[in-house]
């Protein structure tokens, strides 16, 4: 499995899922925002992948990181987001950003890592 560590995220790959494994008090601006995505096309191959996120611990998003990662001309090839939390804010902040962000790709809440692997998989581009 191929990764790149970053102060505030781990990104792995195993075709073809990303996994973003946050860390503990993650801020994510759009300076972030766009290194998670670069380093997503880097480990694709720049084809098209989907993203498993798990954050399961204490992290921020400023509304402009929000919005460009939504934004199909950031992430092109990304097809599907299945995000793993366990917190009442962070599930707002997602609920926010499907609502008013209006993703371009699929994008569904999770507490449970099975039941969002299954979903993500079901957009499988192999």
């Amino acid at each position: 499995m191929e990764q790149i560590d970053f102060p505030h995220t781990l990104v792995s790959y195993k075709e073809p899922v990303i996994t973003l494994t946050f860390k503990e008090g993650a801020h994510l601006d759009i300076k972030e925002i766009r290194e998670l995505i670069k380093a997503a096309e880097k480990l694709s191959g720049n084809k098209p992948y989907l993203i498993f996120s798990d954050t399961r611990v204490f992290l921020t998003i400023t509304p402009e990181a929000r919005k460009i990662s939504a934004e199909q001309k950031e992430a092109p090839y990304l097809i599907a987001n299945a995000v793993l939390l366990n917190n009442l804010p962070l599930k707002l902040t997602a609920n926010f950003f499907l609502k008013f962000n209006h993703p371009h790709f699929k994008f569904k809440v999770f507490n449970n890592e099975k039941k969002a692997m299954k979903w993500l998989m079901q957009f499988d581009p192999r």
